[in-house]
């Protein structure tokens, strides 16, 4: 008999969705790590513990929820790591559809995202503070595609989050 496998049984059967098994994970093993990001495939850059991710998308979450983007689509446009994670993450906390996709990284790459934001009727685009500005001037501006850098959230934020169902 395997214990692990049998305990993976029992947690599918009492979560119900994706984000309840990331609570749960938070609850009972705060401080292993879920998900580690290898730079090149070899080496180590950085982790997230179940804790860490949970706060994080609580706090994405919360801040989509205080836009109003319960039920609207968000572009994801990070670079490979661990922040791809929480916005994912804080897109399913809040009720919102993630929509990935690469970022561009000139003038030529624009139209395929144009094409993928007209297409999902994207409302906003989730990124980090570094790549924001370069996204805003090769993408465009306009009043109604939204913008939030997840990476620097306001402090405690994350416990206005609610649950959307």
């Amino acid at each position: 008999m395997n214990l692990p496998f049998n305990r993976s049984q029992e947690v599918c059967r009492n979560c119900s969705t994706v984000v309840d098994l990331l609570q749960y994970r938070c609850l009972s093993q705060s401080e292993r790590q879920a998900f580690t990001f290898l730079d090149n495939g070899e080496t180590q850059e950085s982790t997230l513990t179940y804790q860490e991710l949970d706060r994080r998308s609580r706090a994405i979450a919360s801040q989509l929820q205080s836009m109003g983007m319960a039920g609207e689509r968000a572009l994801l446009l990070y670079p490979p790591g661990l922040d791809f994670l929480a916005g994912f993450f804080g897109c399913l906390y809040a009720g919102v559809v993630a929509v990935p996709a690469y970022p561009p990284h000139n003038q030529r790459n624009t139209p395929r995202i144009q094409a993928i934001i007209a297409d999902a009727q994207a409302a906003i685009a989730l990124t980090t503070s570094a790549l924001l500005p370069k996204l805003q001037s090769l993408i465009g501006d306009n009043n109604i595609f939204q913008w939030l850098a997840t990476d620097h959230l306001e402090p405690g934020i994350e416990t206005a989050w609610q649950a959307p169902f």
